[in-house]
């Protein structure tokens, strides 16, 4: 930040201006933040996702996993990690289920928890990030 020289009538602009200089800067900083968080965030779900043994598709879940930026604002930036290919595969495995062939008497899958574990990484991650940024 450089000095800056103003007259006493012109100090509410000079702060004005600063002020939004460094909104914009934190709200870059912390976009690139959402964008880094979230590509750990996938490579973490895709690491831990089960692989289908008696499938066709072998993998295709684990590859499947991406992230879709988005901007809401200017001052606002999202980013989702979703399964391209198998996205309803997602809440069976996270949480566990029924067999198709016979109900809750013949069998159960037992869950595989993958999606948790990297979601509460994310959310350390990004708080710790944005911690970063606030500090300087």
């Amino acid at each position: 930040m450089a000095n800056i020289r103003c007259k006493i009538e012109n100090l509410d602009e000079a702060i004005g201006s600063i002020l939004e200089e460094y909104r914009d800067d934190i709200t870059e900083a912390t976009k690139q933040a959402v964008k880094v968080v979230a590509n750990v965030a996938k490579e973490e779900v895709k690491a831990g996702s089960p692989v289908g043994k008696y499938t066709k598709h072998k993998g295709r879940y684990k590859k499947g996993w991406a992230v879709k930026e988005e901007t809401v604002s200017r001052l606002q930036a999202k980013a989702i990690v979703h399964n391209r290919t198998d996205y309803q595969l997602a809440h069976l495995l996270e949480k566990g289920h029924v067999l198709k062939r016979g109900g809750r008497t013949l069998g159960r899958v037992p869950a595989q928890v993958h999606i948790a574990p990297a979601e509460e990484h994310a959310i350390k991650n990004f708080e710790e990030a944005v911690e970063k940024i606030a500090k300087g």
